[in-house]
């Protein structure tokens, strides 16, 4: 049952676009996710991270995809978020990249 949420999870995730909200698995809701070029020609991802489960949430480890202006991946990053995330919390993400990224999407989510 949790592979075919997770699976469900990363399909709804590489359709949506990057400022909707991504249902994860885990009861755990990534909205508002961006990215911005910074000086140096890298990327600052942010986004806000909502448990919306019944129960605390310790750690959430996400997994973002990275694409070019010709929608090509150009690369992977991690952002962990340590908690606890209460139930119904909202917490702010941000994830540093040295790539130069047009465009984001949220791949995969963990959370214990």
């Amino acid at each position: 049952m949790k592979t075919a949420l997770a699976s469900l999870a990363v399909l709804a995730c590489l359709a949506g676009g990057g400022a909707s909200a991504q249902s994860l698995a885990y009861g755990v809701t990534l909205g508002n996710v961006q990215t911005v070029r910074d000086a140096q020609n890298g990327s600052t991802i942010t986004g806000s991270l909502a448990n919306q489960s019944a129960r605390p949430i310790n750690s959430v480890m996400l997994t973002f995809v990275l694409y070019d202006e010709q929608n090509r991946e150009i690369g992977r990053v991690q952002d962990g978020v340590t908690g606890p995330l209460a139930p119904g919390q909202i917490r702010l993400v941000r994830a540093v990249t040295p790539l130069p990224a047009a465009r984001v999407t949220a791949l995969d989510v963990q959370a214990w």
